[in-house]
């Protein structure tokens, strides 16, 4: 059976000075001692693995052709109501006014060569996908088949997803940075209040990024140490988090945390952040998500709604028991 993914609502988290990476506006102050609680979420119970070495993510472009129209959209044959899929599994769209989850509605909005832009960290490029169909075996999963499945990346990621849509995907900036040892120690704090200490966390992912496009920039961090193989041990660890600035104090939403303080309890997620993309064309951009667990994976959409719901799961697809 999949693992159903939870919602992470976001909350403020009381830290140590900011980093000005967070920010490209100079009239927002960074007072991180006015923020208070924190984001929680619930990792799936089972659990993977991914390598403990931290790399930054390619920043090869790959470009199939393709020409852009008078109006900036892709030209091609897309889908009126845009389907996002991964390689196991179609997560769902945006109609215009909500987002609808593929496994709810049993028929997908495209009849098959639709054009399909990839949307993965390091990468741009555009394939095309066949009619729905089963995926995922023996499960059988309602998606799509696309020409070029490795365009999607392997596990445990960067994994991105596929869109039918031909608008442009990153309207914003996002970079892949570098840490001091700023975030490292942010990955500590959050640890710590998980009943895991860990002076120095390794830090897999971290990528600067305007999701809204007002201007101020977020910091998406994912944290990582976990032994290779099929459970986990006492001490490993698996976070990603989002540091936003919210009336003039930065706020931490945690999108995935996997923490084992137990080693009679070795299961939890490895994450990784796949895209930073405009998947619903309002011109804002989510977050994917890819997370590997036990015999199984996952990908997820994830959306800052507001100041007040913060970070919210919109679409999910899992493989795997």
């Amino acid at each position: 059976m999949r693992r159903a993914l939870t919602l992470a609502l976001v909350a403020a988290l009381g830290l140590a000075a900011c980093s000005p990476d967070e920010t490209t506006d100079s009239t927002t102050t960074l007072d991180e001692t006015t923020s208070t609680g924190e984001a929680s979420t619930t990792s799936p119970p089972t659990t993977s693995f991914a390598s403990t070495t931290s790399t930054s993510p390619s920043t090869t472009t790959t470009t199939i052709s393709e020409t852009t129209t008078t109006d900036g959209g892709l030209e091609g044959n897309w889908a009126d109501e845009p389907l996002i899929v991964s390689g196991f599994g179609a997560l769902g769209w945006w109609d215009g006014s909500d987002w609808i989850m593929a496994e709810d509605e049993g028929a997908l909005p495209v009849v098959g060569g639709e054009d399909y832009q990839i949307a993965r960290i390091g990468l741009q490029a555009v394939t095309t996908g066949g009619p729905q169909t089963l995926v995922c075996e023996p499960l059988d999963i309602i998606g799509v088949e696309i020409d070029n499945p490795e365009l999607l990346g392997e596990w445990p990621g960067p994994y991105g997803v596929a869109i039918s849509a031909p608008w442009d995907l990153q309207p914003h900036i996002f970079q892949t940075i570098s840490d001091d040892g700023t975030y490292a120690g942010f990955a500590s704090a959050l640890l710590s209040t998980r009943g895991l200490t860990v002076a120095s966390p390794a830090v897999k992912q971290l990528l600067r990024t305007d999701l809204e496009g007002d201007g101020v920039n977020e910091v998406i961090v994912v944290a990582e140490e976990v032994t290779p193989g099929l459970l986990m041990e006492e001490g490993d660890y698996s976070i990603a988090f989002l540091r936003k600035v919210v009336d003039g104090a930065v706020q931490t939403a945690i999108l995935g945390a996997t923490v084992v303080t137990d080693s009679e309890s070795p299961f939890g997620a490895s994450f990784t952040v796949g895209a930073v993309a405009d998947l619903s064309g309002d011109g804002k951009m989510e977050i994917v998500l890819n997370s590997a667990y036990f015999e199984g994976l996952a990908v997820e959409v994830i959306e800052y709604v507001d100041n007040d719901l913060g970070t919210v799961t919109q679409l999910q697809v899992g493989c795997g028991s």
